[in-house]
């Protein structure tokens, strides 16, 4: 299950209930963030532009470019790890049309990539072009804070478990928020694909905006449960 969703995980979850939307979560603390220089990359497998091996704080420092849809740019194998994006961004060659949404290239490419994980956080930059998710975070504690997610081939991002905030989703193939047991609150999300917001088990969203997705039809699946006001197509979410 290492990039593509199993087709049943839209079966899970018989029950749905709320998360507390204003939990308090701990903070990383680490030293010094490490730097990621596009400029000066240590080589990484073959699929991968930079590899994580090692708890701890990174920060990118210009923008990172994939040169291909099945590249990933970059791939978290630790616990404890935060990437601060610095205001730059990661960019792939997938370009979607406008609704109803297709993208060409799509591919197994990422642009940050974790499976089995604890304690993820990306921050303060965009992911644009990458061949599936924009951010796929398989990790039962991740935070998504200040991205914007464009034009991804799969989908803008998978999070299991997690917040994602202040963030958003436009233009992707697929949701633009896909996840299980997530709290979602205060994104931009239009016109993508599918559903803007595909959420399953205890999963709650408040405070989104929601707009063009799923060729206008219903913006959000009926699993997550609404913990404060969210608009759908300019009306209060049903």
């Amino acid at each position: 299950m290492r990039n593509r969703i199993l087709p049943t995980l839209a079966t899970i979850a018989a029950s749905v209930g709320l998360l507390a939307l204003g939990m308090a979560q701990a903070p990383l603390a680490f030293s010094a963030a490490i730097a990621i220089d596009p400029n000066h990359l240590p080589a990484a497998s073959p699929g991968f532009l930079v590899v994580i091996s090692e708890p701890g704080s990174y920060r990118l420092t210009g923008n990172l470019t994939v040169p291909d849809a099945n590249t990933t740019a970059i791939e978290i194998n630790a616990d404890n790890v935060s990437i601060d994006l610095g205001g730059f961004a990661i960019l792939g060659p997938a370009k979607c049309s406008s609704p109803p949404v297709s993208c060409l290239p799509t591919g197994t490419g990422n642009g940050v990539h974790v499976v089995y994980r604890d304690n993820i956080a990306v921050s303060n930059g965009s992911i644009r072009g990458m061949g599936n998710y924009g951010l796929y975070l398989e990790t039962r504690s991740g935070r998504i804070d200040k991205v914007d997610l464009v034009s991804n081939g799969g989908g803008g991002a998978l999070l299991f478990g997690g917040v994602i905030s202040d963030s958003s989703a436009e233009a992707n193939g697929g949701a633009g928020v896909f996840g299980l047991d997530i709290t979602v609150r205060g994104n931009l999300i239009r016109n993508n694909q599918h559903f803007g917001l595909e959420a399953y088990g205890l999963s709650a969203y408040a405070n989104n905006r929601l707009s063009g997705n799923n060729n206008n039809a219903a913006q959000v699946n009926r699993t997550p449960t609404q913990g404060g006001r969210n608009q759908c197509k300019a009306a209060d979410c049903p």
